[in-house]
């Protein structure tokens, strides 16, 4: 999965939970996001994130794989 279908989908996922998305420019091409109460950085490098760092970044944000909806 690309970075920015995951942050795609982290916003549909709180505009239906109503709880608050936020995102804002890391370093170099980084994007800190808050999920809620929980904060994380995603890599927005070119094609798929490994599927480490998606697993981490879910990790990071309290949420498992079944949380993210196509």
């Amino acid at each position: 999965m690309r970075a920015s279908e995951l942050l795609r989908r982290l916003r549909r996922r709180a505009a239906r939970l109503g709880i608050e998305h936020r995102e804002e420019p890391g370093k170099g091409s980084h994007r800190k996001v808050w999920h809620g109460e929980r904060r994380t950085v995603v890599p927005m490098h070119s094609g798929d994130l490994p599927a480490g760092t998606y697993r981490a970044v879910l990790r990071q944000l309290g949420l498992v794989e079944d949380d993210m909806e196509r």
